[in-house]
């Protein structure tokens, strides 16, 4: 890639983005101010997935026609329908639901037709369990025929159960005639739509068009489709990355680098804005970078004064590799020394150790937010240290009381 066409494609890169990142801003607060919020009642207590106590459990209270929704057979009768089984002629009125009958997740009756549910959401299918679950049906009633049972298997993606899992009922479920009603639905499509028909059912009830819009993000989590409010920027900002690809990697490839010349160049400025002071260009030495994690050392070369010979001042990294978490400090010259021996006079910079006499944090843990973000400049931070330099000129070494 050309320097010209590189430098046009960060450009528009950054241009994007911003455009980008304003508008998502701009959505996520007008939803926020529109009361839209990310609390959900069903993950508050439950994992998104928890196929039992959370999917099972509000599925069947729905079903229920006796169930506290006071809605009768009405969201049993949109499930058929939605199922494409309101031919399966069960009498809803009649009906009664229980949660795991028999180990079945949820089994539906009027006494002569019977609807076996299996849910799955991301548990495997175990050996023989559909036929073990038809089998406890005909071995509670042995009247009750194959055509008065229906299979329902709740599956994500809307895939066919492992083969094993229909044991000696195979070809009764799938063959070429079957016996038994077997279909496979899903979250997706027709839990979402039956979700759906039932809040339009319900929409001038607010509290349970809530629960049921609720439950709906719920399923959006299953897929991976549910974005927060505060993953709009984020999602935003994916579609842009994916667009400027090339740019992007460039960044990624050279984003250490980069940080490192702007911290360099930062402090390279710093030093030149500190020798402009003669009092500072002919008392102090100003090292950059004498070793990777320092990117500056002031010591007083003419001072015979104790504290001089004994201690320097430095800006220090504690994560060099990244150039982060930076401290600025008097550290020990002498290995020898503890600190820790001596007072600390810095209000400014209140720890200390065996190596530092006194440091704290003046900037973020992030530099090039403090020089980017934050507008800092390299004139303001010599004045810092010019400031600390002269209270330091004032300090007398003073050795610690021992209690």
């Amino acid at each position: 890639m050309e320097i010209k066409s590189e430098k046009e494609d960060f450009e528009k890169l950054f241009a994007d983005m911003s455009k980008g990142y304003m508008m998502a801003k701009a959505e996520a607060d007008r939803q926020r101010a529109m009361g839209k919020h990310d609390y959900n009642i069903f993950t508050l207590f439950h994992k998104f997935s928890d196929e039992v106590n959370l999917h099972s459990n509000f599925i069947a209270s729905l079903l229920d026609p006796n169930g506290d929704h006071y809605k009768g057979d009405l969201f049993l009768k949109l499930f058929l329908e939605t199922c494409g089984i309101d031919d399966f002629d069960i009498d809803t009125s009649m009906a009664t639901v229980f949660k795991e009958f028999k180990h079945i997740d949820i089994y539906i009756s009027d006494g002569k037709k019977h609807i076996i549910l299996e849910n799955k959401v991301y548990a495997k299918d175990q050996p023989t369990q559909i036929a073990r679950y038809i089998k406890a049906i005909q071995n509670k009633d042995a009247e009750v025929k194959d055509e008065d049972i229906c299979v329902l298997y709740l599956h994500p993606d809307g895939e066919l159960p492992d083969k094993q899992s229909f044991g000696d009922y195979h070809a009764r479920l799938l063959g070429e005639n079957p016996s038994i009603k077997f279909k496979v639905i899903s979250y997706g499509k027709e839990i979402l739509e039956w979700i759906d028909k039932c809040k339009n059912e319900v929409s001038n009830l607010t509290d349970l068009n809530i629960f049921l819009s609720q439950y709906k993000d719920v399923i959006e989590m299953i897929y991976d489709r549910y974005k927060r409010i505060d993953e709009m920027e984020t999602a935003n900002l994916v579609e842009i990355f994916k667009e400027n690809y090339t740019a992007v990697s460039e960044i990624a490839n050279n984003y250490q680098e980069m940080r490192k010349k702007i911290i360099d160049k930062f402090f390279k400025n710093v030093k030149e804005n500190l020798e402009k002071d003669e009092a500072i260009k002919g008392t102090y030495s100003i090292e950059l970078n004498s070793v990777a994690y320092r990117p500056i050392v002031i010591k007083n070369t003419t001072s015979q004064d104790e504290k001089w010979k004994k201690f320097y001042f430095t800006v220090e990294f504690q994560k060099s590799s990244t150039y982060s978490i930076p401290f600025v400090g008097f550290r020990r010259v002498d290995e020898n020394i503890d600190a820790t021996k001596l007072e600390n006079p810095f209000k400014q910079l209140p720890n200390q150790t065996e190596y530092f006499l006194a440091y704290g944090k003046l900037l973020d843990d992030d530099i090039c937010k403090n020089i980017i973000v934050d507008n800092l400049s390299p004139e303001y931070f010599a004045g810092t240290i010019k400031g600390i330099l002269e209270q330091f000129e004032k300090y007398n070494l003073v050795e610690r009381k021992q209690n």
